[in-house]
């Protein structure tokens, strides 16, 4: 397998509250978008990255679902622990992957997300934990209206808020030379679906590497405004 991972400032950000972290020999990569409302977001997503790398390396492989979900209990405490004792709130997304022989796991907190790409299709493995996504479920927007509305930025769940947390987990069948996708919300707010299959073609296709490839995407995502901060992984499987 081959894993790689970029994370940008954007164009009109300050400070950069992602953070990104991956072991290509163990396979497993994480991503955090520190929550930018509240104080000290770039810490808790560094935080929160550094806990789940720390807790997967010292898990027994294979890793399965308990490990991922804790793994971030793990940077959940620790997140919630520095808030407590900087007495200031700290909270951040985080989306992880493990990657096997013929399998890939991902567990996820908020919006930031992983898209699976395979025979020229892209697909969505995680559902945003986030105000318009349960709006979109009840029916009461559509998906295109969800991509414009001034809340799809608002998420309901986060590591670091609470002592307690809820995780989602999912796992998906790979083949050698799919590619999985982790990002925060500053890659997939300013680039549609079609734009990300185009640009992950060319390194399905072996017309360019993936370093090239995750370059590509955080510069089409400031292209398109870099309005936040951007944070890409890309994995293929063996």
């Amino acid at each position: 397998m081959e894993i790689v991972g970029r994370t940008d400032c954007g164009r009109l950000r300050e400070r950069n509250e992602d953070s990104v972290g991956f072991d290509e020999a163990l396979g497993i990569a994480v991503v955090a978008d520190g929550m930018g409302g509240l104080h000290h977001g770039h810490l808790a997503s560094r935080e929160a990255v550094a806990a789940v790398l720390d807790h997967l390396r010292r898990a027994r492989p294979p890793l399965n679902d308990a490990a991922l979900e804790a793994a971030l209990a793990a940077a959940n405490e620790r997140v919630f622990v520095s808030s407590q004792s900087a007495a200031s709130v700290m909270g951040t997304t985080a989306v992880v992957l493990a990657m096997s022989e013929g399998l890939g796991r991902i567990a996820h907190v908020g919006d930031s997300r992983a898209y699976l790409y395979h025979d020229g299709e892209l697909r969505q493995l995680t559902r945003d934990h986030s105000m318009v996504q349960e709006m979109v479920d009840r029916g009461l927007i559509g998906a295109e209206a969800a991509r414009r509305s001034p809340s799809r930025n608002v998420i309901t769940r986060a590591l670091g808020l609470d002592a307690a947390f809820e995780p989602d987990v999912a796992e998906v069948a790979l083949v050698p030379g799919d590619l999985l996708l982790l990002c925060s919300d500053g890659l997939w707010d300013m680039l549609d679906d079609g734009r990300i299959s185009a640009l992950l073609s060319d390194a399905r296709r072996g017309r360019k590497g993936l370093g090239r490839c995750a370059d590509d995407l955080v510069a089409a995502a400031n292209e398109a405004g870099g309005l936040d901060n951007i944070t890409v992984v890309l994995a293929r499987a063996s």
